[in-house]
């Protein structure tokens, strides 16, 4: 349904901390392993690669003839080599059998033909000529970690640093010199605040060219952790500086790594992951946030880091798919970091162990003892999103089927994309995208169905009429189905009760990306399937012996991203920035609701990353206009693309009983399309406001009502909005399409 806008090309942006991106590649994994031995039952506690050698820890129960219920352990890791996308072992390396006093955390790293394997003393290998006169893996020392190690290692170059300490934080190096490897110095961190324990171990540390970071979870003499920094000068490692979390945080670290001269470290939902930089004889100082789109919904806070050149993968857990996965960012020349990829197991098997990279190469374990292998394409680019609104053209880029009826056509003061053949199915392609990961949805208005079993809807991956695709369709018999089909053979994958009425407008949505198919009506999942079949292929609109109305089509290659969501039920509210005169509380009636009192002024309350596309959806009630002030008009509404009190897009139900669509920009006011519209006070509306492109759409209670084209604002946040109105809030819903 359209009036002002237009059919377009464009390009999305991912919010970071600066600058624009494109969405990130969704990458599901290639193969996976596990033990080789069963005996160990305890396989990839970490796991590390070097090229095409990877490394992953092993334990076994022994038996421990001195005190039979307290068993040894036998610590080691295998020696894996991958051909092409399998992974083969080639070795275990040495076993150390370990009294149950003794068992200490473990850990692996490899980098750069170096080896480290933490097993008990830390053994180093390194890729060379070995006395076959082959090239392969050979063992160069086996030195003591005797101050009770953590699990974390890293290497850089020559060096290896493990994580150490029982009273304080440390840092020990060994180092190679001209021909063989030796204990180096120990880079003593601070005082434990809890004393010594032989049960305290080393946390997380880091080393990169002249740096060493060492985690400081809990300083004696200090309320909040920190990092302690150490520059190399000539030989010697002297103390340098150490990084503080701001005033306001919640979460620093634990984890952190270096990247090149950046200080990474682990933040909350709400800040991202921490960047720290030198500021020359002044230490490091907190430079940049790097943050996922659904940051606020979980994501924020790191479970672990792996870097390897310019690329930094951070394991996070995901709101949308319910698991644990791996984003890829990438540093760019100004020091800002670009979300790249995100790396998913198939399946909905979770990421939840250790990370390891090296090159495009990536392993990542799972909490089952699998390890699972990605790949990282050369080019890190997903394709620009696609968007029609078939406001001009008679459906230009479309390619209908033979015998059916598409064509633009008029409803009301818009225009859709009409399919009006119910005697057969019917099919209109989009010819501009052949994707692999693909989704699509459009608002589909259904006008007549023809018979039993009739159905509208929306397909992905379409390579051809009794070939391949997936497709999502609104049926007359009281379900929605996705389907496949596979050379031609029909399929029902999944169902769900449904009962679609004829006249009324859905928001329906599929999307395949990778392995996973997921269908959505009105925003809301009703199916979720895992599946192979087509691979790639075009997106479709659909009917089958039904006529229908499609419009306001957008095409991406990513999955929808909640960037928050929240029914108002938790004692607290969350992390929202609040400005302007409100009041703002939790207040229970039928359900909890979020309700701002004062009428004083204007109040808004926003949340969520930055980002460029957004529909972003509220229930609102009028309680209270305030008294009125000449032709003053007072209102209430939700804001979209907010980057602060003066800047963005809002749809408002106002005092004079109109809706109106406007934008914000410097402080100045411009409506951008109104129309009459009754607000009584005590009902609820359920207000969307889309941001697409340059393509704002506004609908109340799932009505298209106003739209607009307008390019003031590329991205923001999104929230409730009022001006000398109270009112209440509930079921607040922002996502990605």
């Amino acid at each position: 349904m359209s009036r002002v806008s237009s059919s377009l090309l464009w390009a999305a942006s991912l919010t970071l901390a600066a600058g624009a991106h494109a969405r990130p590649v969704v990458i599901e994994d290639l193969s996976s392993f596990g033990t080789p031995d069963a005996a160990y039952t305890s396989f990839a506690g970490d796991v590390a690669i070097d090229g095409d050698y990877a490394l992953a820890l092993a334990t076994r129960a022994l038996p421990n003839a001195d005190d039979p219920p307290r068993p040894r352990r036998g610590q080691t890791a295998f020696l894996f080599h991958r051909s092409g996308t399998k992974w083969t072992v080639v070795r275990k390396l040495d076993e150390y059998n370990v009294l149950p006093d003794f068992q200490f955390p473990l850990g692996v790293a490899m980098r750069g033909g170096v080896a480290a394997a933490q097993i008990g003393p830390v053994d180093i290998w390194e890729f060379a000529a070995t006395s076959a006169g082959t090239m392969g893996w050979v063992r160069r020392a086996s030195l003591p970690a005797d101050d009770n190690p953590g699990s974390y290692l890293d290497i850089d170059g020559t060096r290896v640093l493990s994580g150490q300490g029982a009273c304080e934080w440390n840092g020990q190096l060994y180092e190679k010199t001209t021909d063989s490897w030796d204990i180096g110095p120990k880079l003593t961190g601070f005082r434990r605040a809890d004393g010594c324990d032989d049960s305290f171990h080393g946390e997380a540390v880091a080393i990169a060219g002249p740096w060493v970071a060492l985690q400081q979870r809990k300083p004696d003499g200090q309320s909040f952790p920190s990092t302690l920094i150490f520059q190399q000068s000539g030989g010697t490692w002297t103390p340098y500086s150490d990084a503080r979390p701001e005033a306001d945080a919640t979460t620093f670290g634990p984890e952190l790594t270096l990247l090149g001269g950046d200080l990474i470290i682990g933040g909350s939902d709400v800040t991202g992951t921490l960047v720290y930089r030198e500021e020359p004889f002044h230490g490091f100082h907190l430079a940049d946030h790097i943050r996922t789109l659904d940051s606020f919904m979980g994501a924020g806070h790191s479970l672990g880091y792996a870097r390897d050149g310019n690329l930094l993968l951070q394991a996070s857990r995901s709101d949308d798919r319910d698991v644990n996965v791996v984003h890829v960012f990438q540093r760019r020349s100004d020091a800002s970091y670009e979300h790249v990829a995100t790396l998913v197991g198939r399946n909905g098997e979770s990421l939840s162990g250790t990370v390891a990279i090296s090159g495009r190469r990536v392993l990542v374990a799972d909490a089952g003892g699998v390890v699972h292998y990605f790949e990282l394409p050369a080019a890190l680019t997903a394709p620009a999103p696609l968007q029609d609104t078939f406001a001009t053209g008679n459906g230009t880029g479309w390619t209908p089927s033979a015998g059916s009826a598409f064509a633009t056509a008029s409803a009301g003061a818009s225009r859709v994309y009409r399919q009006s053949q119910r005697n057969l199915a019917a099919r209109s392609v989009y010819a501009a995208a052949d994707w692999t990961n693909e989704a699509i949805e459009a608002d589909v208005r259904i006008r007549r169905f023809q018979g039993v079993d009739s159905g509208v809807g929306v397909t992905t991956r379409f390579q051809g009429e009794n070939t391949n695709y997936f497709e999502a369709t609104l049926r007359n018999t009281g379900r929605v189905e996705l389907r496949r089909s596979a050379s031609g053979t029909l399929r029902t994958l999944a169902s769900a009760a449904f009962t679609p009425s004829v006249d009324r407008t859905y928001r329906l949505r599929l999307e395949s990306i990778g392995t996973q198919h997921r269908v959505y009506i009105d925003g809301n999942l009703l199916l979720d399937v895992d599946a192979g079949g087509a691979t790639h292929g075009r997106a479709a609109v659909v009917t089958d012996h039904a006529e229908a109305d499609f419009d306001n089509v957008v095409i991406t290659p990513s999955p929808r991203t909640t960037m928050y969501r929240t029914d108002f039920e938790a004692a607290t509210v969350g992390p929202w920035t609040r400005t302007g005169f409100g009041f703002w509380n939790l207040w229970s009636g039928a359900s909890q609701m979020w309700f701002q009192s004062s009428v004083a002024g204007d109040a808004r309350a926003s949340i969520g990353a930055p980002a460029d596309d957004q529909v972003v959806r509220v229930r609102a009630r009028l309680d209270t206009f305030a008294a009125p002030d000449g032709a003053q008009e007072r209102w209430f509404g939700v804001m979209a693309r907010q980057t602060d009190s003066r800047n963005y897009y809002y749809l408002t139900l106002r005092s004079s009983n109109t809706l109106s669509l406007r934008k914000l920009v410097n402080g100045v006011a411009t409506p951008l399309a109104t129309t009459a519209f009754t607000v009584a006070p005590s009902t609820w509306y359920d207000l969307r406001l889309e941001a697409v492109g340059n393509q704002i759409r506004a609908y109340v209670d799932g009505t298209l009502r106003l739209e607009a084209t307008d390019d003031s604002h590329a991205r923001g946040t999104s929230g409730p909005v009022m001006y000398k109105t109270a009112a209440d809030f509930d079921d607040f819903f922002a996502y990605q399409p």
